[in-house]
């Protein structure tokens, strides 16, 4: 299968991540031809690992838009390379600058970029979308595989459980406990006091951890910190551990017990996969954000595992959350949960079949294969 997969780069890694996953889902069914066209972030990561990668360069505005040189570049990619299908994610443009360039085009959306009428952003996104020949919806709040007919229309929809990187956990308790605190991607075209509330939700979490180091209940601490995220005072003691670069966190989740987070959509997926106590903070502060953070944040708490706490400004909140996180890593070994990968990898499957027929002459396609004469003449 030869494959071009766009990404959006930027803040961090959360529209690239789950298309690696996906990929190596792929990849374990045989040879697999994959080339990458991203920016910022996203053209580092996958460099690291050993990815074909065009570098599409910045956007002007917040996303490529359809004819801008970005979306000409990617358009030429797939021209150029001749693939199976065309993957992307997190541009919402590009399915119409591909739309006549002769190959499947699927998108992998975040499901609360195609809520029904809810802000400007998300109607131009479910109309922008009937531009691709199928949708993969990656949602947390998933249990299984669920066609949709009119969340875009006239395009096959397929809602799955979250897609992530497949990863093994073997996790070696430590004691006392190692936490993971991360500040989420970044917060580029976010409202300012979304990046100003996150930034306060990290440095409290730091407060209440180090007075947790001091008691002995917590051994060390390591954060890894979104592209505009600010350090926190602490950053200098020799018990925090500060990582300053959008990073893959799969590796580190083996490495601690706990993990604290921003509500964002793929660590609490990665979260739920891998089986980490874990506190999430839900940051309200941008109205078209809010209400992801929030949902996240909820859904992944239904599984007992995960804490939402939507009050972390309140420091016995925070305190007592993290407090039975670390408690909860103490009693009981990690769970493997479920992903959507192998149901997303079916569907792609069958747009690409479809595509090929609808290709294929039709004389080509509906004739028969002759029988053998038997008679004796």
């Amino acid at each position: 299968m030869r494959l071009v997969c766009v990404c959006r780069g930027m803040p961090g890694l959360g529209r690239v991540a789950p298309t690696v996953g996906l990929l190596m889902t792929l990849a374990r069914r045989g040879q697999m031809e994959v080339v990458f066209a991203a920016y910022a972030a996203g053209v580092g990561y996958l460099r690291r690992l050993g990815m074909t990668v065009e570098d599409l360069g910045m956007p002007a505005g917040l996303f490529i838009d359809s004819v801008a040189p970005q979306a000409l570049r990617a358009l030429a990619l797939a021209e150029r390379y001749g693939p199976d299908a065309v993957l992307v994610d997190g541009e919402p443009f590009l399915p119409v600058t591909l739309a006549d360039a002769g190959v499947p085009v699927i998108y992998l959306a975040n499901p609360h970029d195609l809520l029904p009428d809810v802000t400007t952003f998300q109607r131009v996104n479910r109309r922008l979308l009937t531009h691709a020949d199928a949708v993969i919806v990656s949602s947390v709040g998933c249990l299984r595989p669920r066609l949709h007919q009119q969340v875009v229309t006239g395009t096959p929809c397929l809602e799955v459980p979250a897609i992530v990187k497949e990863f093994a956990v073997h996790h070696q308790p430590s004691s006392p406990p190692r936490v993971l605190v991360t500040s989420g991607g970044g917060s580029v075209g976010a409202d300012p006091a979304f990046r100003a509330a996150t930034d306060d939700a990290i440095d409290r979490t730091i407060q209440a951890l180090r007075a947790l180091v001091d008691a002995g209940d917590v051994e060390a601490v390591t954060l890894v910190l979104g592209v505009d995220a600010t350090p926190p005072p602490q950053s200098g003691e020799r018990w925090l551990r500060v990582i300053a670069e959008p990073v893959e966190l799969t590796n580190l989740y083996a490495q601690h017990e706990v993990l604290v987070a921003r509500a964002g959509r793929n660590v609490a997926a990665e979260a739920l996969y891998c089986g980490i106590p874990t506190v999430l903070l839900p940051i309200e502060t941008d109205r078209h954000r809010a209400a992801e953070q929030l949902a996240n944040a909820a859904i992944a708490a239904k599984t007992g595992q995960v804490q939402s706490v939507p009050d972390w400004r309140r420091p016995g909140s925070l305190r007592g959350a993290i407090s039975r996180a670390l408690g909860s890593a103490a009693r009981r070994e990690r769970r493997l949960g479920q992903c959507g990968n192998q149901a997303a990898v079916g569907f792609l499957d069958q747009i690409i079949a479809a595509a090929h027929q609808r290709d294929t002459p039709p004389l080509l396609r509906a004739a028969p294969i002759p029988k053998r004469a038997t008679g004796h003449g």
